[in-house]
């Protein structure tokens, strides 16, 4: 052989040996693009599934604190059925000004309907609502109907559940 065909056949050897391993490269890292996607689809659906568990635990208490503390005929017994629901500084919280429980048994009725409750998880173990819904109060006969926010915040507390750890009055929406 020449030299030039020397230097030619070494030189389209070596393109040959070249394009072989990256040719080679290319498909083992597609191989493991695919496999870090399937982990990433794995991973994605586990958490759903864990963040959906919790988070309708949380929505559960939540709207079972919103229907017992805003739906009542006694005040005493409002605070009575919202108990279990709370940690002890959540149930202060509810308590008008931070005073004492009222104690009288007057014809106060309350009731609440269309409950919209927009969820903040800032953790694992904490949960904020905001819940709007319509909240008529009737005392002495006399009815009124508004539309409020209310803002609840949960914990998780352990081998008990959520608890509502604090509950903040934001507002009422004038003009619907």
């Amino acid at each position: 052989m020449e030299p030039n065909h020397k230097k030619n056949y070494i030189l389209l050897m070596l393109v040959f040996v070249a394009a072989v391993l990256v040719i080679m490269y290319i498909f083992g890292l597609r191989s493991q693009l695919q496999e870090v996607k399937a982990n990433q689809r794995n991973y994605e659906n586990q958490i759903k599934t864990l963040s959906s568990v919790q988070n309708t635990d949380a929505l559960e208490v939540n709207q079972k604190f919103l229907e017992k503390f805003f739906t009542y005929q006694i005040t005493t017994e409002r605070y009575e059925e919202i108990k279990p629901l709370m940690t002890d500084q959540g149930f202060k919280a509810t308590h008008p000004s931070g005073t004492e429980l009222p104690k009288s048994k007057q014809s106060v009725r309350s009731s609440m309907v269309g409950l919209k409750p927009f969820e903040y998880q800032s953790s694992k173990t904490e949960a904020e609502f905001l819940n709007e819904f319509k909240l008529t109060t009737e005392f002495n006969d006399v009815s009124n109907t508004e539309t409020v926010i209310v803002k609840t915040s949960l914990i998780y507390v352990k081998e008990q559940g959520w608890k509502i750890n604090d509950v903040e009055f934001v507002g009422q929406l004038t003009g619907r």
